[in-house]
C-alpha cells in the first residue's frame, strides 16, 4: 500500500472543518492555523487528510470551532492516530475501524460510513475520496458527531438507566450495571449467555393476559409502583384475572391508570366500581384476603388512583400506537431497582382470550413510551 494513501477518517475531519470554516464566514485558512498555534501550510494538509491533528489540541480546535464539542473530538483524534498506525495494508486498517467500533460503540455509526471507501481508498484520486466521503454520508455523520454535546448521567441515573424520568434511548448508561453483573462469571457461562441474547434480538415476545397475570405474581415483590394506560375504562372493572393484593404490600407505592374514553356508566366513579368489585372478590375469599379487607378503603385510597385523560386523547393515542398497530393498553411495572418493564396489548371487553395479541416492548421503544407517558402524568399534574 502506498504512503499516498490517506488516513480516511482524517480526510474525513478535514472536509469537516473545511466546512465549519465557511460556515464561519469563510475564514482563511491562515487564520485558522494561527488560532491553533500551526503553520498555514501545516493546517491545509490537515485538511487535505494528509496530516493529523495531535489531541494536544484539542482544547485550541474547541476554541476555534465553537460548534465542535470537546469529547466528540477527542475521541475522533484518538481513533484518526489508531487508524494512521495501520495505514500500511488498507485490511489491517479496517479490521482497526471494526475493533474501534466495539471499543467504543458511540462512534461506530461514524466508522461504519468508511464502508464504500475501503474499495476505492488505495487507487481512486484524492478529489473522488473526498466525494465519496460526502456523498456517502461520512462527512454529514462525523460532524453530527463533533457538534452534538454528550449526555453526562449523575451515578444515580447511570444505576437506574430506565427510571420513569430516563428520556434517551442510550445504551451507554447499560454499561455500569452489566459490569456489575458480569463480576466473578466465568467467562464459559458469559458465552452461554451472550448466544442466548443473541437469538433473542428481534425476536419479539407474545403473552395473554392470564400468563401477564402470571409474571404479576411471580415479581409482585420486585415492583413498587403500576402505571397503566387504556383506551377504554371497563378493561379494569374485571378483577378475577390479576390479583391486585400487590396493593397492600409495604414495598408497593402506588397504581396509577389514565384512561381515554368516558366510561358507559356515569352514575359511579371507575374507582368506586372496581373498589366494589374487588371487596366482593376478598369477601368471597375472606380467609385468604382478611388482612386486605381489614385496612380496604385505607389502603385503595392512598395507592390507587384512577383518571380520566379527556384532554389528552391524541397523546394517549400515541402512547398506545405500537409498530402502526392501534392497541388497547398499556402497563409498565416500575420495579424496585429502577427497571420499567412495560407490556402492550389490544384486550378490551368482551375479546376471547385467543384473540388477544399481547408484547412486551423493546428498550427503545420503551424509552419512546417512557417519554410520552411522562408528559402525559405531567399534563395530569402527577410527578414521575
Amino acid at each position: 500500500m502506498s504512503q499516498k494513501v490517506r488516513n480516511p477518517l482524517a480526510r474525513a475531519l478535514g472536509i469537516v472543518l473545511q466546512g465549519l470554516r465557511d460556515q464561519m464566514g469563510g475564514i482563511s485558512s491562515t487564520e485558522i492555523a494561527k488560532k491553533l498555534g500551526l503553520a498555514a501550510s501545516h493546517y491545509r494538509m490537515i485538511e487535505a487528510g494528509s496530516a493529523i491533528i495531535q489531541p494536544s489540541r484539542a482544547v485550541r480546535v474547541v476554541q476555534t470551532f465553537e460548534t465542535i464539542e470537546f469529547i466528540p473530538l477527542c475521541q475522533v483524534l484518538v481513533a484518526i492516530q489508531i487508524l494512521d498506525s495501520t495505514r500500511q495494508h488498507i485490511s489491517d486498517m479496517r479490521t482497526t475501524a471494526e475493533l474501534i467500533s466495539e471499543a467504543n460503540p458511540a462512534l461506530a455509526r461514524v466508522l461504519n460510513k468508511m464502508e464504500k471507501l475501503w474499495a476505492i481508498i488505495e487507487d481512486a484520486e484524492p478529489s473522488d475520496v473526498a466525494r465519496t466521503i460526502v456523498s456517502h454520508g461520512l462527512k454529514g455523520e462525523l460532524e453530527k458527531f463533533l457538534t452534538t454535546e454528550p449526555v453526562i448521567f449523575t451515578a444515580d441515573e447511570i444505576d437506574n438507566f430506565m427510571s420513569p424520568t430516563y428520556e434517551r434511548p442510550l445504551a451507554g448508561p447499560l454499561y455500569s450495571k452489566i459490569g456489575n453483573i458480569l463480576q466473578g462469571v466465568a467467562p464459559f457461562y458469559l458465552d452461554t449467555v451472550l448466544q442466548l441474547i443473541g437469538n433473542l434480538r428481534d425476536v419479539t415476545p407474545r403473552f395473554t393476559a392470564k400468563e401477564l397475570a402470571k409474571w404479576e405474581v411471580l415479581h409482585r415483590e420486585r415492583f413498587s409502583h403500576v402505571i397503566g394506560i387504556i383506551r377504554t375504562p371497563e378493561i379494569i372493572l374485571d378483577v378475577s384475572t390479576f390479583d391486585y393484593s400487590y396493593l397492600w404490600d409495604d414495598h408497593f407505592q402506588k397504581m396509577l391508570i389514565v384512561y381515554r374514553d368516558q366510561p358507559l356508566e356515569r352514575e359511579r366513579t371507575i374507582k368506586e366500581r372496581i373498589a366494589d368489585n374487588l371487596r366482593r372478590r376478598f369477601e368471597l375469599e375472606h380467609i385468604k384476603y382478611e388482612s386486605e379487607l381489614s385496612s380496604f378503603d385505607e389502603v385503595l385510597n392512598k395507592k390507587l388512583t384512577i383518571e380520566h385523560g379527556k384532554d389528552n386523547t391524541n397523546l394517549i393515542d400515541d402512547i398506545l400506537s405500537y409498530r402502526d398497530v392501534d392497541m388497547n393498553n398499556l402497563w409498565a411495572y416500575v420495579m424496585i431497582n429502577g427497571y420499567v418493564i412495560p407490556f402492550i396489548d389490544n384486550a378490551t371487553v368482551g375479546l376471547n382470550t385467543s384473540d388477544i395479541y399481547g408484547s412486551s416492548l423493546g428498550y427503545d421503544e420503551t424509552s419512546e413510551k417512557l417519554v410520552q407517558v411522562r408528559r402525559l402524568y405531567n399534563d395530569l399534574g402527577f410527578k414521575l
